[in-house]
């Protein structure tokens, strides 16, 4: 092989993956990641345990880091943004912006982006009280305080009552996100149990309107914090949190299981299981690339049926949430499988077109 060279931007589950597997394969990587750290969103907002298996995030992000890092193969940039990208024969140009502004040239044969997603700022629902009523709190707030083991609430005490909150920015049409995020149930789940592990005698309450603990996790998960957690499902709609005595927060809405009963009911916690949306960094990036968007905001494949890891650019690849809401070891698996394609890109120049075929419309 010659000196290809392949562009990962974003060193998350799925950009790390693909830049172990390239690097495997002896093709250069340079990796740019606008973080000090490589590790995404899992290490940023430090994640606790993985569902469904509970097993700790380290335990599956910690290898990918070491392994990229310890790579002769590959070259990292870090506190860096893609600034500017130019197409130079079959390859591109791309410029490196570190934190100083200093722009430095690399040349590349293809692109991956796997520049992931944010998490939902629960502040853009502003009647849910978060960031103004005291112990409401989101889930990526609470992932840090259980991987540090520090759950408490702003008392410095334990919470004896906490209650989670289901779609809170997914499935909205008032914040503009009218998809499911996809894993905030199954997270929220394991929330449930892990507060119970550590905390047996405390009431915990799931609100609802459906449960999508899809695949193999239904019973690991759904029916586990049930049966062995003891944690409560209440199927509902919540019109607001109101702040009360004791820094206690009072839910009001209504119960659609039970002849829309009203509720009001106080918690020491409350939990906004906030989706996924396309973040900052991936729009700089899909408008630094020249990527199309899907009608969800997110980055469009060429065809997200045969085709879901490549954009509609040729050479340039994608993985990961960057196409829309992923478990991390989606987002792997995606990352695995855009290095591949990006393999036989730069070293055979295969670029496969999406098959037309005729809709029938009836």
């Amino acid at each position: 092989m010659g000196g290809e060279k392949v562009l990962v931007i974003g060193a998350g589950p799925a950009g790390l993956s693909a830049a172990k597997e390239l690097a495997n394969l002896g093709v250069n990587v340079v990796l740019v990641e606008r973080e000090s750290y490589l590790g995404g969103t899992p290490k940023k907002l430090k994640y606790s345990l993985l569902f469904p298996n509970l097993v700790p995030s380290e335990q599956v992000i910690d290898p990918l880091i070491k392994a990229v890092e310890g790579s002769k193969n590959v070259k990292i940039y870090k506190e860096s943004i893609v600034d500017n990208v130019k197409q130079e024969g079959s390859g591109f140009v791309v410029g490196i912006k570190d934190k100083t502004g200093k722009v430095i040239n690399e040349k590349v044969n293809a692109i991956i982006a796997a520049s992931g997603f944010e998490h939902f700022d629960s502040r853009r629902k502003y009647e849910y009280g978060y960031g103004i009523v005291p112990n409401i709190y989101q889930i990526s707030d609470v992932e840090k305080m259980l991987s540090e083991n520090k759950l408490v609430t702003t008392k410095g005490t334990p919470p004896k009552r906490v209650a989670i909150l289901l779609c809170v920015g997914s499935r909205d049409a008032t914040v503009g996100n009218t998809y499911c995020s996809r894993v905030c149930c199954a997270v929220s789940v394991k929330q449930a149990m892990e507060i119970k592990q550590r905390i047996p005698d405390a009431t915990v309450h799931i609100y609802y309107m459906d449960i999508r603990t899809y695949g193999l996790m239904e019973d690991r998960l759904y029916w586990k914090a049930q049966l062995d957690y003891r944690v409560g499902f209440i199927r509902g709609r919540i019109s607001e949190f109101m702040r009360g005595p004791n820094d206690t927060v009072i839910i009001k809405g209504e119960d659609t299981m039970n002849l829309n009963r009203a509720l009001v009911v106080p918690y020491d916690m409350v939990i906004l299981a906030n989706g996924m949306e396309l973040g900052l960094g991936s729009k700089q990036v899909a408008k630094v690339l020249g990527l199309e968007l899907e009608q969800h905001g997110f980055v469009k494949p060429i065809d997200e049926h045969s085709l879901p890891i490549q954009s509609t650019k040729k050479g340039i690849f994608l993985a990961g949430a960057i196409t829309g809401p992923k478990t991390i070891s989606d987002s792997i698996t995606e990352g695995y499988a855009a290095a591949m394609k990006a393999y036989e890109y730069i070293t055979k120049g295969i670029w496969e077109e999406p098959v037309q075929v005729e809709v029938a419309h009836h």
